[in-house]
C-alpha cells in the first residue's frame, strides 16, 4: 500500500538545497536533508523532519540512511560535478525510484541525463526563462510550464475582459483555456462557475496551451 506522505530526501544544503528545504516545510510531506557541513544541518534542522551531517558520496552511508526508503531524492550539488555524478550513480545503483538533480550547464544536465536522473534543473536559466517570459506580456504576474505544451499562469484582468461572464469570453471551446482561480482582494474563487462576470482588479489563475501566453497568442493580442 502506498504511503500517502512523500519522503523527500535533500542532498547538499547549498542556496538551492536550503530554499527547497524552506519551501517544502509548507507542505504535507517527510523531508530529510542531509550535507557534510554540520553548520548547514543545524541550521536546516528547523525546517525538515531530519537532518544529519553525511557524506553522500559513500555508498555505504547512503545505505545506512536507507536512502531506498525515500520516494524522491533531490542532488542540490551543482558545482562539484564528480560528486553531482558520483551521487547520481550511487541512488541508481540503490534503486531510488525518482531522482532529481541540479547541473551548472548544459553539458552537466546531459550526463546526468545519460545516467538516467528523472529530471535535471538549472535554477539560474530556468529563472531567467520564466522571468523572460513574463517580461514578455505585461499581462502575466507568474508563470510555471506544466509540461511541454501547457502552462498554469497567473494573469491580470485583461480591460476586455471586465463585465463579461466567462462563458461569454468563449476561451475555453475556442483557445483551449481553462480558469483555475479568480483572486480577488478578499478572497479567492476556486473554478468559478461559467456565469461568474469578471471584475476590475480580478486576478486569474488559468491552465492554457502554451503558445496562447507567448506574445504573439491570445493574451498577446489583448494587449
Amino acid at each position: 500500500m502506498k504511503r500517502e506522505t512523500q519522503q523527500i530526501l535533500i542532498i547538499g544544503l547549498g542556496r538551492f538545497g536550503m530554499s527547497l528545504a524552506h519551501a517544502l516545510s509548507n507542505y504535507d510531506c517527510e523531508v530529510m536533508a542531509i550535507d557534510n557541513n554540520s553548520e548547514l544541518v543545524d541550521d536546516v534542522s528547523e525546517y525538515v523532519t531530519h537532518a544529519a551531517k553525511v557524506d553522500a558520496t559513500d555508498l555505504n552511508a547512503l545505505k545506512e540512511l536507507g536512502v531506498t526508503n525515500f520516494d524522491i531524492a533531490i542532488i542540490g550539488i551543482g558545482d562539484n560535478l564528480e560528486a553531482s555524478i558520483m551521487i547520481a550513480l550511487t541512488l541508481k545503483e540503490l534503486n531510488v525510484p525518482y531522482i532529481v538533480a541540479k547541473s551548472r550547464d548544459d553539458i552537466h544536465a546531459k550526463l546526468l541525463t545519460m545516467i538516467g536522473v528523472d529530471k535535471v534543473v538549472q535554477p539560474e536559466k530556468d529563472i531567467g526563462t520564466r522571468l523572460a517570459k513574463t517580461l514578455m506580456h505585461k499581462n502575466v504576474i507568474e508563470r510555471m510550464e506544466v509540461g511541454k505544451e501547457y502552462s498554469i499562469a497567473e494573469v491580470e484582468t485583461p480591460r476586455e475582459w471586465i463585465g463579461s461572464r466567462l462563458n461569454q469570453l468563449n476561451i475555453r471551446p475556442k483557445y483551449n483555456i481553462n480558469v483555475l482561480c479568480v483572486e480577488k482582494k478578499d478572497k479567492k474563487i476556486l473554478i468559478p462557475s461559467a456565469d461568474y462576470a469578471i471584475e476590475e482588479g480580478d486576478n486569474i489563475m488559468l491552465i492554457a496551451p502554451n503558445k496562447e501566453l507567448e506574445p504573439n497568442g491570445f493574451l498577446g493580442r489583448l494587449n
